[in-house]
Protein backbone atom coordinates (compact mmCIF):
# COMPACT_ATOMS: atom_id res chain seq x y z
CA UNK A 1 0.00 0.00 0.00
CA UNK A 2 1.51 3.52 -0.85
CA UNK A 3 -0.01 6.53 0.62
CA UNK A 4 -1.05 9.79 -1.50
CA UNK A 5 1.20 12.07 -2.34
CA UNK A 6 1.69 15.41 -1.41
CA UNK A 7 0.92 16.63 -4.79
CA UNK A 8 -2.07 14.54 -5.07
CA UNK A 9 -3.52 15.60 -1.38
CA UNK A 10 -3.32 19.10 -2.54
CA UNK A 11 -5.49 17.91 -5.44
CA UNK A 12 -7.88 16.71 -3.37
CA UNK A 13 -8.05 19.85 -1.13
CA UNK A 14 -8.13 21.64 -4.41
CA UNK A 15 -10.99 20.04 -5.46
CA UNK A 16 -12.69 19.76 -2.13
CA UNK A 17 -12.62 23.42 -1.53
CA UNK A 18 -13.30 24.25 -5.02
CA UNK A 19 -16.47 21.92 -4.48
CA UNK A 20 -17.40 23.75 -1.78
CA UNK A 21 -17.31 27.15 -2.25
CA UNK A 22 -19.23 26.20 -5.90
CA UNK A 23 -21.67 24.85 -3.67
CA UNK A 24 -21.65 27.99 -1.49
CA UNK A 25 -22.52 30.24 -4.64
CA UNK A 26 -24.87 28.00 -6.03
CA UNK A 27 -26.82 28.15 -2.65
CA UNK A 28 -26.29 31.72 -2.31
CA UNK A 29 -27.39 32.61 -5.80
CA UNK A 30 -30.65 29.92 -5.30
CA UNK A 31 -31.76 31.77 -2.71
CA UNK A 32 -31.94 35.53 -4.68
CA UNK A 33 -33.41 33.89 -8.04
CA UNK A 34 -37.06 34.66 -8.78
CA UNK A 35 -37.18 32.46 -11.39
CA UNK A 36 -38.82 29.15 -9.06
CA UNK A 37 -37.16 26.54 -11.45
CA UNK A 38 -33.75 28.69 -11.78
CA UNK A 39 -33.52 28.67 -8.35
CA UNK A 40 -34.86 24.60 -7.92
CA UNK A 41 -32.01 23.67 -10.39
CA UNK A 42 -29.13 25.64 -8.09
CA UNK A 43 -30.55 24.36 -5.10
CA UNK A 44 -29.76 20.86 -6.61
CA UNK A 45 -26.60 21.31 -8.55
CA UNK A 46 -25.30 22.70 -4.69
CA UNK A 47 -26.72 19.62 -2.90
CA UNK A 48 -24.77 17.73 -5.76
CA UNK A 49 -21.62 19.61 -5.23
CA UNK A 50 -21.66 19.13 -1.63
CA UNK A 51 -21.77 15.13 -2.19
CA UNK A 52 -18.93 15.51 -4.43
CA UNK A 53 -16.80 17.24 -1.65
CA UNK A 54 -17.92 14.45 0.55
CA UNK A 55 -16.75 11.79 -1.87
CA UNK A 56 -12.95 13.17 -2.08
CA UNK A 57 -13.04 13.95 1.77
CA UNK A 58 -13.90 10.19 2.32
CA UNK A 59 -10.58 9.33 -0.19
CA UNK A 60 -8.90 11.80 1.48
CA UNK A 61 -9.44 10.59 4.87
CA UNK A 62 -8.41 7.16 3.54
CA UNK A 63 -4.82 8.20 2.69
CA UNK A 64 -3.72 4.97 1.34
CA UNK A 65 -4.94 5.00 -2.32
CA UNK A 66 -2.46 4.47 -4.76
CA UNK A 67 -3.14 7.36 -7.63
CA UNK A 68 0.77 7.82 -9.67
CA UNK A 69 2.87 4.65 -9.69
CA UNK A 70 6.69 4.83 -10.22
CA UNK A 71 6.07 4.89 -13.77
CA UNK A 72 4.64 8.35 -13.58
CA UNK A 73 6.07 11.73 -13.63
CA UNK A 74 5.12 13.16 -10.46
CA UNK A 75 5.36 16.71 -11.98
CA UNK A 76 2.06 15.87 -13.51
CA UNK A 77 -0.58 16.80 -10.74
CA UNK A 78 2.52 20.62 -10.66
CA UNK A 79 0.83 20.92 -13.84
CA UNK A 80 -3.07 20.21 -13.57
CA UNK A 81 -4.16 23.72 -13.13
CA UNK A 82 -7.75 24.26 -11.39
CA UNK A 83 -9.08 28.08 -12.32
CA UNK A 84 -11.66 29.29 -9.52
CA UNK A 85 -11.92 32.33 -11.09
CA UNK A 86 -14.90 31.14 -12.71
CA UNK A 87 -16.07 30.38 -8.99
CA UNK A 88 -15.36 34.19 -8.28
CA UNK A 89 -16.99 35.52 -10.94
CA UNK A 90 -19.99 33.34 -10.81
CA UNK A 91 -20.79 35.36 -7.48
CA UNK A 92 -20.37 38.97 -8.99
CA UNK A 93 -23.58 37.82 -10.89
CA UNK A 94 -26.84 39.20 -10.55
CA UNK A 95 -29.40 37.87 -13.13
CA UNK A 96 -30.54 34.59 -14.23
CA UNK A 97 -28.81 33.92 -17.54
CA UNK A 98 -25.30 35.67 -15.92
CA UNK A 99 -25.47 33.19 -13.24
CA UNK A 100 -26.39 30.09 -15.46
CA UNK A 101 -23.87 31.29 -17.87
CA UNK A 102 -20.76 31.55 -15.32
CA UNK A 103 -22.15 28.46 -13.61
CA UNK A 104 -21.36 26.16 -17.50
CA UNK A 105 -18.61 27.62 -17.72
CA UNK A 106 -17.55 26.55 -13.60
CA UNK A 107 -18.80 23.04 -14.31
CA UNK A 108 -16.87 22.94 -17.34
CA UNK A 109 -13.62 23.74 -15.80
CA UNK A 110 -14.44 21.28 -13.33
CA UNK A 111 -14.89 18.76 -15.92
CA UNK A 112 -11.44 19.21 -16.78
CA UNK A 113 -10.05 18.83 -13.71
CA UNK A 114 -11.62 15.78 -13.05
CA UNK A 115 -10.93 14.49 -16.50
CA UNK A 116 -7.41 15.45 -16.24
CA UNK A 117 -6.80 13.15 -12.84
CA UNK A 118 -9.12 10.46 -14.28
CA UNK A 119 -6.45 9.97 -17.22
CA UNK A 120 -3.66 10.40 -14.81
CA UNK A 121 -5.22 7.54 -12.59
CA UNK A 122 -6.12 5.09 -14.92
CA UNK A 123 -7.05 1.75 -13.86
CA UNK A 124 -6.78 2.76 -10.51
CA UNK A 125 -9.08 2.69 -7.65
CA UNK A 126 -9.27 6.71 -7.55
CA UNK A 127 -9.31 6.92 -11.27
CA UNK A 128 -13.33 5.45 -11.32
CA UNK A 129 -13.81 8.02 -8.24
CA UNK A 130 -12.39 10.94 -10.39
CA UNK A 131 -14.21 9.81 -13.77
CA UNK A 132 -17.62 9.54 -11.95
CA UNK A 133 -17.05 13.16 -10.91
CA UNK A 134 -16.08 14.21 -14.46
CA UNK A 135 -19.17 12.39 -15.92
CA UNK A 136 -21.32 14.27 -12.75
CA UNK A 137 -20.02 17.52 -13.83
CA UNK A 138 -20.59 16.90 -17.20
CA UNK A 139 -23.97 16.16 -16.83
CA UNK A 140 -24.68 19.09 -14.32
CA UNK A 141 -23.18 21.42 -17.25
CA UNK A 142 -26.03 20.18 -19.57
CA UNK A 143 -28.61 20.73 -17.41
CA UNK A 144 -27.27 24.52 -17.38
CA UNK A 145 -26.99 24.59 -20.94
CA UNK A 146 -30.43 23.29 -21.18
CA UNK A 147 -31.69 26.15 -18.41
CA UNK A 148 -29.47 28.70 -20.59
CA UNK A 149 -31.23 27.77 -23.64
CA UNK A 150 -34.85 28.69 -22.65
CA UNK A 151 -33.40 31.84 -21.09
Amino acid sequence: MVSLSARVITALKTAIRREENTSQVYQDKARKMRDPKIKTLLESLAKQETAHATKLQRVLEKGDLTLIGQSRSPSVFARLALQNDDVREMGKQTEAAGVIRWAVKAEANSYRFYAGLAKLSKGLDLGEVFTRLADEELKHKARLEAVLVRL
